[in-house]
């Protein structure tokens, strides 16, 4: 698996510097208009007007810690696509996996953003399951994304969701995924949306810990939640590296005379 070099620092720099001010992102305001089946899948999935934004976040942090196109990754609650559409073009033939809930959402992501001629080019595989359950598709996992997950399942379904992650995770494969952060926990079972359901951050490292994986915060773009890094024990070195580089603050050199 690729690790993360201090070469790739200037990756880090470009693409905070692209995301923070949201270069080339905003969409445009025709895209979409009184077009109520292209609004429907992207609003399912949150605010349309930050649909590339958010895309481009997930998709940077994945190639900031390592990804190349011969990893398989996994996309958990992959939606309409939202982070499948680049993804899928970059990842080898066969090697995007998604599982969602909603097999409407995915079918109006191949249509409208992605299309079948590239659909049928590069092969992802998907699974329709609410359960979590991915070891189905047979194969180890060098990335897990779980965007926007982990803030809706109230600790027994995190719990169970991450456990899965675990066995299909390969021995050096990294979770990265969002929650809502908070004071203060909730109580209850089960699954909450649109809400989200808040943790600390200790109450949801016990929750990872419990999985049998291991899991550090990391400092990256996402405004209403958190994201973290979570791997099996035997790798959480790397994770601990990955997760100091990943929440440096963006330095900006001293500006000079004129």
């Amino acid at each position: 698996m690729a690790t993360f070099e201090s070469d790739h620092s200037f990756l880090i720099r470009g693409v905070e510097v692209f995301l923070r001010f949201g270069i080339g992102l905003k969409r445009s305001p025709d895209v979409g208009e009184g077009s109520d089946h292209l609004a429907s899948h992207r609003a399912y999935v949150g605010a349309p007007e930050e649909w590339d934004l958010v895309a481009a976040r997930q998709v940077t942090l994945l190639l900031a810690a390592g990804l190349r196109n011969t990893h398989r990754l996994v996309d958990i609650g992959c939606g309409s696509l939202r982070a499948g559409r680049m993804l899928i073009p970059y990842l080898r033939h066969g090697h995007y996996f998604g599982v969602e809930p909603n097999r409407w959402l995915v079918e109006r992501g191949i249509e409208h953003e992605l299309g079948r001629d590239l659909i049928g080019m590069k092969r992802p595989t998907f699974r329709f399951v609410d359960d979590f359950s991915l070891s189905a598709f047979g194969v180890s996992f060098d990335f897990a994304l779980a965007h926007s997950v982990f803030s809706h399942p109230y600790p027994d379904l995190a719990l169970t969701g991450l456990q899965r992650i675990a066995e299909t995770l390969a021995p050096e494969g990294r979770l990265f995924a969002t929650f809502k952060e908070d004071p203060t926990d909730s109580v209850g079972s089960g699954w909450l949306y649109p809400e989200m359901v808040p943790y600390t951050w200790e109450r949801f490292e016990g929750i990872v810990e419990e999985s049998g994986l291991v899991a550090r915060r990391l400092h990256w773009m996402q405004p209403r939640q958190s994201w973290f890094v979570a791997a099996h024990p035997d790798v959480e070195a790397e994770i601990d590296d990955l997760s100091l580089r990943l929440r440096q603050p963006l330095q900006y050199p001293a500006a000079g005379p004129g």
